[in-house]
C-alpha cells in the first residue's frame, strides 16, 4: 500500500525552537532553554526555493493572509532574531511566495515606536500580515498590553484585520 501525500498549498517555516516563553500547550516544546540554533541562510533559501512553486495565495489575494494559505515564519519566537526574520521575508518575497506572514507572541512589543518600526521594516521587505498568538497560556507570560499593541499597530501598518490565534 502506498501513501499519497498531496502537494502542500501552505507552509510554516521554523526559524528556531528558541522562544521567550515556555507555554504549557506548546506542541514543539519551544522555550528559552533551547539553544539559539537558528536555521542557516543557506538552508532557508533551499527550503523557500522548494516551496515557492506550490504555495497558494489567500483567496482574498496574494498580498493578504489566511491561516491555511500562504507561508508563515514561526518558531519558537521569530522576533528573537529579527535580522534573520527580515532576511527570510525578503527571500520569500523575492521568490514570489504569496500571502507571507509571521507568527509572534508579542513579548517584544514593549512600546509603540519600536513595534511600529519592526512591523514597517517587515512590510517593506515583503511581509503581508501577522498571526498573533493569543491564548491563556501566552497571557501567563506576555502582558496583555503587548498583545493589544501588536494588534493595534499591526492593523495600522498592514491594514485590514490581523489574525489572532
Amino acid at each position: 500500500m502506498r501513501l499519497f501525500v498531496p502537494r502542500p498549498v501552505s507552509a510554516g517555516v521554523f526559524l528556531s525552537y528558541k522562544c521567550s516563553s515556555r507555554c504549557r500547550h506548546c506542541m514543539y516544546a519551544c522555550s528559552p532553554a533551547w539553544s539559539a540554533d537558528w536555521i542557516s541562510e543557506g538552508d532557508l533559501e533551499r527550503v523557500l526555493t522548494q516551496l515557492s512553486p506550490v504555495i497558494l495565495p489567500s483567496p482574498l489575494g496574494p498580498d493578504r493572509v489566511g491561516i491555511n494559505y500562504g507561508l508563515h515564519f514561526t518558531g519558537g519566537e521569530p522576533f528573537l532574531n529579527f535580522d534573520l526574520l527580515v532576511k527570510a521575508v525578503g527571500m520569500a518575497h523575492g521568490l514570489g511566495i504569496p500571502s507571507l506572514f509571521v507568527e509572534t507572541n508579542s513579548f517584544w512589543c514593549a512600546n509603540d515606536w519600536g513595534t511600529r518600526d519592526k512591523f514597517a521594516r517587515l512590510r517593506d521587505s515583503g511581509l503581508d500580515g501577522l498571526l498573533i498568538s493569543v491564548n491563556p497560556f501566552i497571557l501567563e507570560q506576555v502582558p496583555f498590553e503587548r498583545t493589544e499593541r501588536a494588534v493595534r499597530i499591526g492593523r495600522e501598518v498592514f491594514g485590514g484585520p490581523i489574525t489572532a490565534a
